[in-house]
């Protein structure tokens, strides 16, 4: 088992969470048998560039989708409280 991880880059969260969405769908998640629990495998993150991180490590892909995973991802700066 790779120590890497694996993202998709999206331009909007919405974009994110519908592939995020599909995957709970396809794992058959609570949310989407009951219509409540657990929904999402993996949840996006913010990058420091305003797009969206989706860990897709398990993810069922498509070429188009496997072709376009990158390793690294620029995440920004935690604030200070």
């Amino acid at each position: 088992m790779s120590d890497t991880t694996n993202y998709i880059i999206y331009d909007t969260l919405e974009d994110a969470l519908v592939k995020a969405d599909a995957e709970g769908l396809r794992r058959g998640y609570a949310y989407h048998r009951v219509g409540s629990g657990t929904r999402y495998s993996t949840y996006p993150n913010e990058t420091a560039d305003n797009k969206f991180a989706l860990v897709v490590d398990g993810y069922e892909l498509t070429e188009d989708e496997e072709a376009s995973i990158v390793t690294s991802v620029t995440f920004p700066a935690p604030e200070d409280v």
